[in-house]
Order: structure tokens, then C-alpha cells, then sequence
């Protein structure tokens, strides 16, 4: 169980139950069970300046934070061979967001709209790949030919 001391709170040697809030309240156990039981853990990563970098399915678009991670791991669209510089490119979720895809950055990569509506629209043209330093990387397959009527 936990337990608070400190000057003014409890005899000397005696813990009050609960937990001392940095604003000095005190939080009293039951509070605490209550809100072990209805409270949801969540994961929070954030860059060196203290930035959200992970939003699971809470957003859809990146965060200005998130496209600044993926300008500096990125120099064009994750296409390979094409040459749009990242900051021209839209943010694309490597899983789609409407299958259910998380807008977490390790989960996101830089996609000219070309290839982002392509891709979308064709996705067995393309092949997802994980390359060099955990970054993404697509390959454009061409056009699948189709079968003949007979």
C-alpha cells in the first residue's frame, strides 16, 4: 500500500495512505484504486524536445514533430527511384490508416502524390519493405498484365 510522510502530514514515524501530488494535494488510496480500475495505459514517446512522436490511432495526420523526424531520415518519397524531396511529400501510413494503420513515426514515411494515390488505388503494384535503419522502403512492381477473356 502506499503511504505519504513528511513534515505536518503525519506523526513523526507515521505514514497517511496515499499519494502526495506534486501540487501538495494528497490522494487518498481509495482514489488510487479507483483509478488503477477504470484508467487506460497508454504509451507516450516523444523526441528530444519533448513532442508527441507516437499517436496510435488518437490522429490521422502526422504532427509537425513527426514530420520533422521524418525529414531527417528521409531525403525524397520512400519510393525507390523516385526523386520528390521528403518535404514535398505527403506523410503516408506504411499500414493504411482505414485497415486500422497507427500514425506512430516508426509506422510512417514520406510518399510523393503520385505514388500515394497509386498505391492506394493499386496496391499489388507495390512491394513494402523494411531497409537500412529500420526505414521504409517501396518498390514500384509495374503493371500486372491482366488475363485474357477467352
Amino acid at each position: 500500500m502506499a503511504g505519504v510522510a513528511g513534515p505536518g502530514l503525519a506523526a513523526p514515524g507515521r505514514m497517511l495512505p496515499g499519494l502526495l501530488l506534486a501540487t501538495g494535494q494528497l490522494l487518498p488510496v481509495g482514489d488510487i484504486h479507483r483509478l488503477a480500475r477504470t484508467s487506460t495505459l497508454i504509451r507516450l514517446v516523444v523526441d528530444a524536445e519533448g513532442q508527441v512522436v507516437d499517436m496510435g490511432r488518437a490522429v490521422r495526420l502526422a504532427t509537425p514533430a513527426q514530420r520533422r523526424a521524418l525529414y531527417t531520415m528521409y531525403a525524397t518519397c520512400f519510393t525507390q527511384g523516385c526523386p520528390i524531396p521528403a518535404h514535398l511529400c505527403q506523410v503516408d501510413h506504411v499500414d493504411p490508416w482505414a485497415a486500422g494503420g497507427r500514425t506512430d513515426l516508426d509506422r510512417l514515411a514520406p510518399c510523393c502524390g503520385f505514388h500515394n494515390r497509386d498505391r492506394a488505388v493499386h496496391p499489388q503494384r507495390y512491394e513494402l519493405r523494411r531497409a537500412a535503419g529500420g526505414r521504409w522502403a517501396l518498390t514500384y512492381l509495374g503493371m500486372r498484365p491482366r488475363p485474357m477473356r477467352s
